[in-house]
């Protein structure tokens, strides 16, 4: 099974002293304007980043699940966090104090590098979705968010089944949830995507 790139092994973990936070689903990690003090791993389950509008208006910034890390720009910057992140299950999460997750990295050069990676990749991903946002239609926006999940996520028998929601997926392309419901649909009638009896979506 792949993982991210830039995953960090649980022995490394624990040898630099990091602990497991156990959270229910809703519970806060961290809010809008806090300093970034820790480095923050989902071991099990799923996390949110989210900002909200000056009318309340709620704004997901991505969605991070099993052996991802999040928050990482202010972490490095030293700057206020952006936005919130949440548990949206039941989740297990690894925290890793600045000065130990510092160690961590001179110490291990490659994990240091396969990180800068997926980092890069992300910031790549994020600049092919403002664009998708400004000019493409909604079912372009789809696609391309299903084509980098399956080429960054962990696939499963050679195939890889999306660990989203259409709620979310929605949330992460700047769409209706009834909109990506529709593109689904019609990219299954069109042999693109595959739907499991459950409703999870299948990429080849």
């Amino acid at each position: 099974m792949k993982k991210e790139a830039g995953t960090i092994p649980d022995q490394v973990l624990k040898k630099y002293d990091a602990s497991v936070i156990k959270l229910e689903k809703g519970q806060t990690i961290f809010r809008e304007g806090e300093a970034a003090r820790a480095f923050f791993i989902v071991k099990r389950g799923q996390v949110k980043m989210v900002s909200l509008s000056k009318g309340g208006k709620e704004f997901v910034q991505g969605y991070f699940t099993e052996g991802q890390s999040f928050g990482e720009p202010p972490f490095f910057t030293e700057e206020p966090y952006p936005a919130a992140a949440i548990a949206v299950v039941p989740t297990e999460i690894w925290k890793i104090g600045r000065t130990n997750f510092l160690q961590l990295l001179r110490d291990n050069f490659e994990i240091h590098l396969a990180m800068t990676r997926a980092l890069g990749l992300r910031l790549i991903y994020k600049s092919i979705m403002l664009s998708e946002l400004a000019i493409e239609k909604a079912g372009h926006r789809i696609t391309t968010l299903l084509r980098h999940l399956k080429e960054t996520g962990q696939k499963d028998d050679e195939v890889y089944i999306v660990p989203f929601s259409r709620q979310e997926l929605a949330d992460m392309a700047g769409l209706r949830v009834e909109t990506v419901i529709r593109i689904i649909k019609n990219l299954e009638s069109r042999k693109i995507v595959k739907l499991r009896r459950d409703g999870k979506i299948i990429l080849d």
